[in-house]
């Protein structure tokens, strides 16, 4: 997951509880993620919303499917600065055959001071690919 884009810049990223829609893991704020401010960047917090949240819903889908995001909404609540140790949480509210719904929140670590949440929508499509067969004349 790590090998392009902005994932890149979350090297040290620790995954320590993956179960059946749940996702727990920690970081340290690095360059990397800030804005021009020196806080944690809005954008680096959407990201990790969508992908972790993402690996919640193909944790419990039967089908382990990714899906498309179709709506993603994020309270952002207090800064987080270089070297700050960040808790990210997400849990799937509800998944179903075609749509599933989860929550995301970072929060500083020690005194778990909420950073963001983030609610997001995932339309997950169809089970499989639709085949196509073509008869032979």
């Amino acid at each position: 997951m790590r090998e392009t884009g902005f994932h890149r810049s979350i090297d040290d990223l620790d995954l320590f509880e993956i179960n059946q829609g749940r996702v727990r893991g920690r970081f340290t704020v690095a360059d990397s993620t800030l804005n021009c401010f020196g806080k944690l960047h809005g954008g680096a917090i959407a990201t990790l919303v969508d992908d972790i949240g993402t690996l919640a819903v193909v944790t419990a889908d039967h089908y382990r499917r990714a899906g498309m995001t179709t709506d993603l909404q994020i309270s952002y609540l207090a800064p987080a600065v270089v070297g700050d140790p960040v808790l990210i949480e997400a849990d799937l509210l509800q998944g179903g055959l075609t749509m599933a719904f989860v929550e995301v929140t970072l929060r500083h670590e020690p005194h778990r001071k909420l950073i963001a949440r983030g609610r997001m929508t995932k339309l997950l499509g169809s089970r499989s690919a639709p085949t196509l067969t073509v008869e032979q004349r």
